[in-house]
């Protein structure tokens, strides 16, 4: 929930991702190029010439939308269409630039058999002319020129095409594929026009991708913010929510929550008891017994939960966010805060609820010692269809293994029953 900072145009790569070399002494001799500001007059000639093309490229439209959120489907679409946009092709490489340390990282490399497991063969040269110049280039090795290791590695390239990719801010990245098996011929002008109408589509879908991120990483990060500042006054309730986050996703995977509605659980959970900064000091911690006018005004935290979550922008997948967090003292019977009764309360909440009880149990506290897991859910099957949701509850028992291990670090007998020193 909580991705690390990064300044990158996608999210950064793993550490042994391989990069371009700085400097390298690669000369290439170009054969063609097309700048991108050409790219509305080519793509109508593109277009109009071929309708096999024309097909192919409404396809790359339609898939890479729907790839738009996920970096390695939407990067696995973008080389499929290109290396059926160009058959002939032996290699396909995409790399983007990480604007920390600026240097180009692979971000895919694939052969028409899948992933490609050779070094990739990208000159760092070519790919910061097409990106510094802004077009696209038909190149092939100059017979002269480069290392003896580059020699060797690029002798067998007939040509090459490369584009740049950019968005709003400039150039971040290249597509290349090359032609490296004779028989297959040789890339052609038409394939440079092709490729830059291919790339700007390519960049598209992508910078779409960078703002999704973005989004999501601003997200995540007023989440963070927010649950540092409970951890600045109550770190507790802090430790608290995070093992009812735990414990929920448990119950939620039991009753077959999909993942999207998993994600607004998590959050939910994490959240759910912010809403006690705006209880006294002397009611939050007090170490005794509350009375019954201290409950009532711990009991309005779900509220102030509430107003403080409504000021969020959310996701349009986590909108329910607010209230699904404050609504997680409801009670069956519509005796909680807000009223709500039975089916009016969503799932999610009702799931809070009864992880939050059942953690709150196990918690000691300044006037009682931590109950065991079996006394617990003893008290939690007390208060089935008044207080919580049997079917959730149910959902609890079945998985109370997992959680007691997964959470808690307890042995999954801890939860057994046959304990009648504490049945009683």
């Amino acid at each position: 929930m909580s991705p690390s900072p990064s300044q990158d145009r996608l999210r950064r790569p793993p550490a042994d991702s391989q990069t371009l070399p700085r400097v390298d002494s690669f000369v290439p001799t170009v054969l063609a190029w097309r700048a991108l500001n050409e790219w509305d007059e080519v793509k109508g000639q593109v277009v109009r010439s071929d309708a096999r093309v024309a097909e192919l490229l409404l396809g790359l439209v339609r898939d890479t939308a729907d790839a738009r959120y996920d970096e390695p489907k939407l990067l696995d679409v973008i080389a499929d269409y290109a290396l059926r946009a160009f058959p002939n092709a032996t290699n396909f490489v995409l790399v983007s630039r990480d604007e920390l340390t600026e240097d180009l990282v692979v971000r895919r490399a694939q052969t028409h058999e899948g992933p490609s497991g050779d070094a990739v063969q990208l000159s760092r040269t070519i790919a910061e002319r097409a990106m510094g110049e802004d077009c696209a280039l038909l190149y092939v090795s100059s017979a002269s020129g480069g290392s003896a290791t580059e020699s060797q590695v690029l002798s067998r390239m007939e040509t090459a095409i490369c584009a740049p990719l950019r968005d709003s801010q400039g150039p971040f990245g290249v597509i290349q594929l090359d032609v490296r098996r004779p028989k297959r011929g040789r890339f052609s002008r038409e394939d440079v026009d092709l490729l830059t109408v291919f790339a700007c589509q390519a960049s598209l879908s992508l910078e779409h991708l960078r703002a999704y991120q973005q989004q999501q990483l601003a997200f995540a990060s007023t989440i963070g913010a927010l649950l540092h500042s409970l951890t600045l006054r109550d770190p507790e309730t802090a430790r608290h929510s995070e093992r009812v986050q735990e414990v929920a996703v448990w119950i939620g995977g039991q009753l077959g929550l999909d993942d999207q509605r998993l994600e607004v659980l998590r959050v939910s959970a994490l959240l759910h008891d912010l809403g006690k900064q705006g209880v006294r000091d002397e009611v939050l911690f007090k170490p005794d017994r509350l009375t019954d006018l201290e409950r009532a005004e711990m009991a309005t935290h779900a509220a102030h939960t509430q107003n403080i979550l409504d000021r969020v922008v959310y996701p349009v997948a986590l909108r329910d966010v607010p209230r699904i967090a404050a609504w997680h003292h409801e009670k069956m019977d519509g005796t909680g805060p807000f009223g709500i009764d039975g089916a009016q309360i969503p799932l999610e909440s009702r799931i809070l609820s009864v992880a939050d009880v059942f953690d709150a149990l196990l918690s000691p506290r300044p006037y009682r010692e931590s109950l065991s897991p079996r006394r617990a859910l003893l008290i939690i099957e007390n208060g089935e269809n008044v207080d919580w949701d049997p079917e959730v509850v149910a959902a609890l028992k079945a998985c109370l293994h997992d959680v007691l291990e997964d959470v808690y670090a307890l042995p999954p007998e801890a939860g057994a029953e046959g304990d009648s020193a504490e049945a009683a």
